[in-house]
């Protein structure tokens, strides 16, 4: 009977919680079938099946699982199904301990003036459990609402009603795309602030809320990189005049380059240069070097929904054109937003790449990734005066700095890789060219 272990999906990958099981134990499965949604510290991605089989659940929804450790299993097909695991029953939630034993029970209060009964939960009414019930596990005015486990996260946060909403999963469930559909279409002054998850600190207003599994394990990594790594900075600014035009180019007349970025220019050169600077293309580990042969280039990019940071790597990149470049990249960050990694997406980078020229920053430098030497921050593309033989000209200028592990390589080394992306950059049509 082969083991379903939690798989890594990430280098920083410790653990991962099911968010939801699609099957159930003594569920006939096929291989490729989508078994659960897991969640891990970068994202949401579908366990598949890989085999054929009875499905033994071994691991409850909301149960975090260390990297390799068994969650579930599957049997031969058509054997007796594997009992189910029993869940431990929920404690009722209270506002206050409950007692262990039973308190007497206590006489109805006389009615009120009015002839009406005192509220539910008012003095002298102890709520049943099948009054507090009616107010959880998804229940409302005595209407069990189906959502998922994720939905019903989402809906608390973008403060969505569940019951307002038609569910298009199986049965009518609530999935989580019909919960971003009602938050998107809401306006924003209607939205609530996420619900902090801690009690309000002392002192003015203020707010404390619990970072996600994302946020943690980003601030956990860049202060560990900033407290580890001995780094410094090289800036250089590029002409891109002849490859902005040359992108228009493509985009006009080549099939397939409609949607190439500057961000593609830059991996593709930032790929040549690597191999050409290997001391770059490295690693410090245990107090020795470690050189990659491969050139995985990783992206920095926003999430899609809420704050956090993700990046997705495109691996082998010295090997693939600018085409193939601009192609692989849209699809590993469109799979990591949408929260459907694959495998190796997020992982195995051995150099990063952040842009924020987009969002008209001119200028900055990006955190060392651990355990990557480098990273290439790129500002905007700005219209600025030139001086070309002597003459003042307009000009398209870029500025790029690159932070450094000094542990790893050193000045010298930086600034022949930079003068090296320059030129590729400044003469893009070497970046056409196989082996440039």
């Amino acid at each position: 009977m082969p083991d379903i272990n939690m798989p890594k999906l990430s280098d920083t990958m410790e653990e991962g919680t099911i968010v939801e099981w699609k099957k159930k134990s003594g569920d006939e499965v096929k291989t490729g079938e989508v078994l659960a949604e897991v969640e891990s510290d970068k994202a949401t991605f579908d366990l598949e099946a890989d085999a054929d089989g009875v499905l033994q659940i071994l691991v409850d929804q909301g149960v975090p699982a260390k990297i390799g450790a068994p969650i579930a299993r599957i049997g031969e097909a058509g054997a007796e199904p594997p009992p189910q695991p029993k869940a431990k029953p929920k404690e009722p939630e209270t506002s206050a301990p409950v007692a262990e034993e039973r308190a007497p029970a206590q006489k109805s209060p006389p009615p009120s003036p009015s002839g009406a009964a005192p509220p539910s939960g008012s003095a002298g009414h102890l709520p049943t459990r099948g009054e507090e019930l009616s107010t959880k596990d998804g229940r409302q005015d005595g209407r069990e609402i189906k959502a998922s486990p994720l939905a019903r996260r989402l809906a608390e946060e973008m403060g969505v009603d569940l019951a307002s909403l038609k569910g298009s999963g199986p049965e009518g469930r609530i999935v989580k795309e019909d919960v971003i559909a009602a938050g998107g279409s809401r306006p924003k002054s209607d939205r609530r602030r996420p619900m902090p998850t801690t009690e309000r600190a002392a002192g003015p207003d203020v707010e404390v809320v619990e970072p996600t599994r994302m946020q943690a394990t980003i601030a956990r990594r860049m202060a560990e990189s900033k407290s580890t790594v001995p780094e410094f900075q090289v800036t250089v600014e590029a002409r891109v005049d002849l490859a902005v035009s040359l992108r228009q180019q493509l985009k006009d007349s080549v099939a397939g380059a409609e949607k190439v970025t500057m961000t593609d220019f830059l991996v593709r050169a930032c790929a040549l240069a690597l191999r050409k600077f290997p001391e770059v293309n490295s690693s410090w580990v245990d107090g020795k070097f470690q050189r990659k042969r491969a050139v995985n280039i990783g992206l920095a990019v926003a999430p899609s929904q809420g704050m956090g940071l993700l990046v997705p790597v495109v691996h082998d990149a010295d090997i693939k054109d600018l085409i193939q470049i601009s192609i692989e990249s849209r699809q590993v960050i469109e799979r990591a937003r949408s929260g459907r990694p694959g495998e190796g997406d997020l992982s195995g980078a051995t150099f990063s790449i952040s842009n924020l020229g987009m969002y008209g920053v001119d200028e900055f430098t990006a955190i060392i990734n651990p355990p990557e030497a480098a990273i290439l921050a790129v500002g905007a593309i700005k219209d600025v005066p030139v001086v070309e033989d002597g003459r003042i000209v307009p000009g398209k200028v870029m500025r790029m700095t690159l932070s450094v592990d000094h542990r790893v390589f050193y000045g010298a080394t930086a600034a022949q890789f930079m003068a090296e992306v320059k030129r590729l950059i400044e003469n893009p049509v070497t970046l056409l060219v196989s082996g440039s």
